[in-house]
């Protein structure tokens, strides 16, 4: 359902509103990429917010597989740079092939900043937090359902015993 009249639905029009032409402190939160699985078990993050020193492994194109070091985030433009990441021009010059921030996964976070230090910790608690909740959540719902089949087990149980008292009372 449409909430306002006055604002287009149209998805071609709300990509346009919501990331091509949002504002660049916007877009700065939207430059995120998923960490390898090695990298969640070390930082216990599932995605951080990329930036330039980061060795991260680019996971789609031509370039797949390939290991390098973010040289430059262009935020304007929602696109990264990276080390070996690059193509020749007709004049024999080499540059830097833009990628997808989404197209790259993080092997190793640059730590350098005591403030991104402190923002990895704090979004790991908050992880960590979410994830002893699913936990809990999921136990308990196990214990429901094992309470549930052990109920059900013990009614087919007297069900069977009364039909066979029957049974027994039928043939006397």
């Amino acid at each position: 359902m449409k909430l306002n009249p006055k604002i287009s639905s149209q998805p071609r029009k709300v990509r346009k509103r919501m990331i091509y032409a949002a504002p660049l402190h916007v877009k700065a939160k939207m430059m995120v990429a998923p960490l390898a699985p090695e990298a969640r078990e070390k930082y216990g993050v599932r995605r951080f917010r990329i930036r330039v020193g980061d060795k991260v492994l680019v996971r789609k194109g031509i370039f797949k597989e390939t290991i390098g070091k973010v040289t430059e985030v262009d935020i304007k433009r929602m696109r990264i740079y990276v080390e070996n990441v690059t193509r020749k021009r007709v004049d024999g010059s080499t540059v830097h092939v833009p990628l997808r921030p989404w197209n790259v996964a993080i092997m190793e976070l640059d730590l350098s900043d005591p403030k991104r230090k402190k923002a990895l910790e704090r979004k790991a608690k908050i992880e960590e937090f979410i994830e002893e909740e699913e936990e809990e959540i999921e136990e308990e719902g196990v214990e429901e359902a094992e309470e549930e089949i052990e109920e059900e087990a013990e009614e087919e149980v007297e069900e069977a015993e009364i039909e066979e008292t029957e049974e027994e009372g039928e043939e006397e």
